[in-house]
């Protein structure tokens, strides 16, 4: 009589029971080092001290456990199964190829690149260069990252900062974003608040929803000199602390532009959103350089002075300022006014009143915004103690 029997491979399993190095048999379960598919599950402090790459099996950082490299030369390669961090991991580089990744926990590196589509509830932190295709969504924070390239399809629910951002895909805006500088030349979409602490230029298509707001500390280019089809599209409200030029195509139905200097247009500006040059020419248009053409729909506040205190019509003093700052906004109604800090996150608000406390606000710049229905001003102040 022949017996034939099924064999089933299961994947070899590794959890730790110690805190301890990776290539220590004790810090595991199965007394062993954890090699290339394995599915393996940390809930203790492990020490990374090799690299790790993998076409199958599973790495999990459980709560409370993390994965930290013992040098800075550290690096991970998930090409399939999958990496799943909860905990805390801090390693030189990390690529994700193919398989599944997700972080709800605290990831620091020196540089990535995902290929995947994952979800971020958690944060990612402290990346000096990060490459990211497939979608993503973040729902949690992508913090201190220096140069970032969003080559797919990207979604923040969260908050971000960056400092050199390369936008190549669609990303979509739906909560806090800051930056230095951006070189937009895929698709931005944005239905809240984007900070700009240097300066813009839009290649692609940018589109601002009613409410939205962006402030850009230094100067904004709307330009493609290659195909000429750069749209800016503003139906929200656009602050500019110094200069704005446009070479293709700005326009909106019911969008604001606020420019504290230099005005200058080349291209098309359409539709009916208004425009506020606070050192305008004195006959319309009120740009400071205009070669190309203007829609006849396009409304002007006009503005003679730019003073550091006076914005249009809202006066805001003291400048600096210790316990309060006080709002004339000249007979202006449901005034909401907003303190911001130097990465645009709002850190203090009030309604329809003419003073706002900065009392308990650390030491040193920050914008206050000061809107009604109609416009809005934004200016620097400076709290001490």
């Amino acid at each position: 009589m022949i017996v034939i029997t099924a064999g089933i491979n299961y994947a070899q399993t590794a959890t730790t029971v110690n805190n301890g190095n990776w290539t220590n048999p004790f810090t595991w379960s199965c007394t062993c080092v954890p090699t290339p598919g394995y599915a393996v599950t940390i809930s203790h402090n492990v020490t990374l001290n090799t690299s790790f790459a993998y076409t199958s099996g599973s790495i999990t950082i459980n709560a409370g456990g993390s994965l930290i490299q013992d040098t800075p030369t550290r690096d991970i390669w998930v090409n399939g199964g999958s990496f799943s961090n909860s905990g805390s991991v801090d390693i030189r580089f990390m690529l994700v190829q193919a398989g599944t990744f997700s972080n709800s926990g605290t990831m620091t590196m020196r540089a990535m690149a995902n290929y995947l589509a994952f979800t971020n509830s958690g944060t990612i932190q402290n990346v000096d260069s990060l490459y990211l295709t497939g979608a993503v969504t973040n729902s949690g924070g992508f913090l201190n990252i220096d140069s970032i390239t969003s080559a797919g399809s990207f979604v923040n629910n969260g908050v971000s900062t960056f400092n050199q951002f390369t936008n190549t895909g669609q990303y979509v805006n739906n909560n806090s974003l800051t930056f230095t500088d951006i070189t937009n030349t895929g698709t931005m979409l944005n239905n809240d608040t984007i900070t700009a602490l240097n300066s813009g230029w839009n290649l692609g298509f940018w589109s601002m929803v009613p409410n939205s707001f962006f402030l850009v500390n230094n100067g904004f280019l709307n330009d493609d000199n290659v195909f000429h089809d750069a749209v800016f599209e503003n139906n929200g409200r656009m602050s500019v602390l110094d200069s704005w030029y446009n070479f293709d195509t700005v326009k909106g139905v019911s969008g604001s532009f606020l420019v504290q200097d230099s005005t200058v247009n080349y291209g098309t500006m359409m539709q009916s959103f208004d425009f506020c040059d606070l050192t305008p020419p004195s006959s319309a248009p009120f740009i400071d350089f205009n070669f190309g053409s203007v829609a006849s729909g396009i409304t002007w506040c006009v503005n003679t002075s730019a003073s550091e205190n006076t914005m249009g019509s809202v006066e805001i003093y003291p400048n600096p300022a210790t316990n309060q700052l006080y709002v004339n906004a000249m007979g202006n109604a449901a005034l909401e006014i907003d303190i911001l800090d130097l990465n645009g996150r709002i850190v203090r608000s009030a309604y329809n009143v003419q003073f706002i406390s900065v009392i308990g606000l650390p030491p040193g710049m920050y914008f206050v915004r000061v809107a009604n229905e109609q416009s809005n001003w934004i200016n620097k102040v400076e709290i001490t103690d």
